[in-house]
């Protein structure tokens, strides 16, 4: 019988080896591996460690040559290999990311958006007439391994809102200075300045918020108990109607000024103007901020103005696609979180007056809303020129 040899490991070496059998998220062969070495050392032969591995003798030749061939890395890490010969070319998953970035619909099908199904039918079906017949029996996982390492999402919608208006920037900029004036109708601590020399300007943001839905339960809601924790609501409910919205904030004082209708027309909005007229002293000015809605510039509004002192109303209109600049629009989504979310009411006028209530309990403590984004480009200076002017 052969001598069993031993190996020789430095301390370091022993303590990495020991480490290795200690871990449980590598591979068991490692494992195996590292505690061949530490056995060897200890001067075990070839036959008691495979027989205390439980492996064939020659899977702790293999690992003991490869150590003398070199060192503990090359007998715990299986080399490199070379892999299989790529299949699918570079022009081959350029033609698929090619199809999956077409609208089905102009390839002749009825959908709008791939499925992962249709798409790796389509390929399977055109891949041979394309000049690519590997790709005949190409497999769904690899297709979408393949859109996935290019980030190509063609299953998914993102919306996005075009500036079509060529004078967009202009427009936003005129916005822009608005409430820069206004910003500078506060003193330093935030008071409002009153002027000795001219009329008060008063800045309304104004908006319509249209069909808010007035909807009834079918049974009484179960309020939350102590076994519950939670509102429990019937799933079936009733339309009862909707109604208009047509509201503006007072950008000095933060004070809400609503109008609940039935409509959403040129007469309702006449209406909310004879509000802002009743509320603000006569020989002040009240410009109003508000979007391009047919409503705000009809012929029945005209003639109302004209009616006016002139200079009583002055108006300054977002750009189209521009309603994010209306600062009413952050107190709308405010709204909807704080009070309209989820309303059960058994009638439309039930609707109109908790949405009247919403605006007094807002209006008890204002918020003022100041304008930010954007402002510092514009200068004290631009902002008085532009009233001069």
């Amino acid at each position: 019988m052969a001598h069993a040899y031993t190996i020789d490991l430095s301390k370091e070496d022993r303590d990495y080896l020991r480490s290795l059998t200690r871990q449980r998220t590598i591979q068991a062969q490692v494992v195996d591996r590292a505690k061949t070495l530490l056995y060897k050392a200890e001067g075990m032969s070839n036959g008691d460690i495979a027989d205390h591995l439980d492996v064939n003798i020659n899977t702790v030749k293999l690992c003991l040559s490869k150590y003398k061939e070199g060192g503990i890395q090359r007998a715990l890490f299986d080399d490199q290999r070379a892999g299989r010969r790529v299949e699918i070319t570079d022009d081959a998953v350029a033609w698929i990311i090619d199809i999956a970035c077409q609208r089905p619909a102009d390839l002749g099908y009825a959908q709008e958006l791939w499925t992962l199904k249709s798409l790796h039918k389509h390929i399977q079906e055109h891949a041979q007439e394309a000049g690519y017949p590997r790709l005949m029996t190409i497999t769904k996982p690899m297709v979408q391994k393949i859109l996935k390492r290019s980030d190509i999402k063609p299953f998914k919608i993102k919306y996005y809102c075009e500036k079509r208006d060529p004078d967009f920037e202009a427009k936003m900029h005129e916005v822009l200075i608005v409430y820069k004036q206004v910003s500078m109708q506060f003193d330093e601590d935030g008071n409002l300045i009153i002027p000795d020399d001219g009329p008060m300007v008063h800045t309304v943001s104004c908006d319509e918020k249209p069909g808010i839905q007035a909807i009834a339960t079918t049974g009484e809601d179960l309020r939350p108990t102590e076994e519950t924790g939670c509102v429990y609501r019937d799933y079936e409910y009733k339309r009862l109607g909707t109604l208009s919205l047509l509201a503006g904030i007072d950008l000095l004082t933060g004070k809400a000024i609503p109008l609940v209708s039935e409509t959403h027309k040129s007469s309702d909005f006449i209406s909310l103007l004879k509000k802002f007229d009743a509320i603000y002293p006569k020989e002040d000015v009240i410009r109003i901020i508000c979007d391009n809605h047919s409503a705000h510039k009809s012929k029945e509004v005209q003639n109302y103005l004209a009616t006016c002192p002139e200079g009583r109303f002055v108006f300054v209109f977002t750009p189209k696609h521009g309603s994010w600049l209306n600062l009413i629009e952050s107190f709308f989504s405010k709204m909807t979180k704080q009070m309209l979310k989820g309303i059960r009411v058994k009638s439309k006028e039930e609707l109109a007056e908790r949405i009247y209530k919403y605006f007094e309990e807002v209006n008890a403590d204002p918020v003022v809303y100041h304008w930010t984004y954007k402002l510092d480009e514009i200068s004290e200076d631009e902002a008085k020129n532009d009233v001069a002017s």
